[in-house]
Order: structure tokens, then C-alpha cells, then sequence
């Protein structure tokens, strides 16, 4: 099938204490750590979902990401569970709770609430249970954001019939630096919705805040 009929629906980023859905900014609380920001953050939108606050840093941002992400896209309505796929990556894999547990062991402390969360693919594992996702998921570490591989991977899951949706892009978290970045790509050809093709990912990635409109913005209700 055509690149041409896999579109993005929608996208967030969560950096520098700032929330931007589809490229417009959402939320900001400046100059706090970031367990303290994604409190906040989850208070602000006013998420209810307690098994969060047992979750590590790395986890909390996807799962943020991926709330804000969701918000106005009818995701379960569209698409079976086992048909919507999670492809993301990041640089530090899950080195920040890694370090964490290792420092607890050193102190005679071994908690099973902190060793569950030293697998990166345990991010992905808490975005499924919450969204009731079945489908193929890859986590991928790099020393960089990979456009143009990730969505070559992700559109060769499409042209394969795998999935008919994805959630896609890049989660890093290490020590207080972090960058999150997911978008939603769906198997369809839509008037006015952008293509999925490495260019148009690293625009939007790159871009400055509010200055894109080809997906509606979080305030605005989606037709999808």
C-alpha cells in the first residue's frame, strides 16, 4: 500500500517543564524537578489513573505523553486492541531507575516496586495495560532520535498488515533531562492530515511551538 494512506493524527511533546499538544503549548510549570512536574501535569489535566504514582520517572512521561496524546483521538473506537502497535525509542533505555535500584542494593534495600521498572519495554507495558493495547511493540535505544529508520520500521509493519494504528516516536529520561515525543500514525488517507514520511516527522519534531496546523490542537475536537 501507498505511504501515502498512513497519516498522523496527532502528536505532544512533553519538555522543559512544557506541555505542547500538536504543536501548541498546554501546559507549563517552570523551574521545579521533574517528578514534580508530572504531579502537576497529571493534576492539571485532571487524569484519574492511581497506579500512576507507582510508576518510575521514564514511565510517568510516556504515560503523560500518551494521555495528552489520546485526549481528543478515538483510538478504541477506530481500532481493534491487537491492531494498534507502540514503536518508540529513546537514548538511556532505562538507565535513570537502573541506577536508582543499584544505589538501594548498595544500602541493603532491594524493592520489587523499583527492579520491575529496570526494562525500558516496562513503558511500554504500562501504556498497553492502560489503553487496552494488543498489538506489535518495539522498543528500540539509540544514541539518537532515528526518523528516518523508525518510520522506514513502522510503515513496513503497515505495508505488512500487521497494524492499522500506531503510536510512534521518542521517550528519553535521565536524571533531570528529558524529552518526550509520540505521535499517532493511522493506516488511512485523509484530506488535510499529514503523510508519514521522515521529513514531515522531523518537522513537526523540530518545529517551534504553534506554528503548525495540520492536526487540530488539543482545545479542538478531532472529526476522527
Amino acid at each position: 500500500m501507498a505511504a501515502n494512506f498512513y497519516n498522523v493524527k496527532g502528536f505532544c511533546k512533553i519538555t522543559n517543564n512544557a506541555v505542547f499538544v500538536n504543536g501548541r503549548i498546554q501546559h507549563e510549570v517552570p523551574q521545579i524537578p521533574f517528578a514534580q512536574f508530572a504531579e502537576e501535569t497529571y493534576k492539571h489535566f485532571k487524569i484519574s489513573y492511581p497506579k500512576f504514582y507507582k510508576m518510575d520517572n521514564l514511565s510517568k512521561l510516556g504515560f503523560l505523553t500518551t494521555e495528552l496524546l489520546f485526549e481528543n483521538l478515538q483510538l478504541k473506537a477506530n481500532h481493534k486492541p491487537d491492531r494498534i502497535g507502540i514503536i518508540v525509542s529513546n537514548k538511556s533505555s532505562s538507565l535513570d531507575t537502573d541506577i536508582k535500584y543499584y544505589n538501594m542494593v548498595k544500602k541493603g534495600v532491594a524493592s520489587p516496586a523499583v527492579f520491575v521498572y529496570t526494562l525500558p519495554n516496562i513503558l511500554i507495558g504500562e501504556i498497553c495495560i492502560r489503553h487496552n493495547i494488543k498489538g506489535e511493540n518495539t522498543f528500540f535505544v539509540s544514541e539518537e532520535y532515528d526518523i528516518p529508520s523508525n518510520v522506514n520500521y513502522v510503515n513496513g509493519l503497515f505495508e505488512s498488515g500487521m497494524m492499522d494504528a500506531c503510536i510512534c516516536g521518542w521517550i528519553e529520561l535521565m536524571n533531570e533531562e528529558y524529552e518526550s515525543f509520540l505521535y499517532l500514525v493511522e493506516k488511512e488517507k485523509v484530506k488535510n492530515l499529514l503523510e508519514h514520511s521522515a521529513s514531515n516527522i522531523e518537522k513537526i519534531y523540530n518545529q517551534k511551538p504553534s506554528v503548525y496546523a495540520g492536526v487540530n490542537a488539543r482545545s479542538e475536537k478531532t472529526d476522527c
